[in-house]
C-alpha cells in the first residue's frame, strides 16, 4: 500500500495537458513507481526557492514540481527543464 497520496493541482493539469502522449506516459509510469516506494522523497530534491515548490523530481528532460502536506504529494507544475525555474 502507498504511504504517500497524489494530488495534481490545476495548474499541473494544465501542464500535463500542453504534453505529448509518449511524455504523459513515461511521467505517469515514473511518478507510479515513485509513490510505491518507502520514501518517494529520496528521489526528490528540496528546492531553495519554496514559492514555486518544495521538491522536485526528475523525469527525462521534465520537472515536477511538487509539496508535501502530511503523506500528500501535492504536484504543482510540470515544465521542461528550460521553462521551469523562470518566473
Amino acid at each position: 500500500m502507498n504511504k504517500y497520496r497524489l494530488v495534481v493541482a490545476r495548474s499541473a493539469r494544465k501542464d500535463i495537458d500542453k504534453l505529448d502522449g509518449v511524455t504523459k506516459n513515461r511521467i505517469a509510469k515514473k511518478l507510479d513507481y515513485f509513490l510505491k516506494q518507502d520514501d518517494p522523497l529520496l528521489f526528490a530534491r528540496q528546492l531553495i526557492s519554496s514559492s514555486i515548490g518544495t521538491f522536485r523530481f526528475r523525469i527525462g528532460h521534465y520537472r515536477i514540481l511538487f509539496d508535501v502536506h502530511d503523506e500528500t504529494l501535492e504536484v504543482v507544475s510540470i515544465k521542461h527543464r528550460k521553462d521551469v525555474y523562470k518566473k
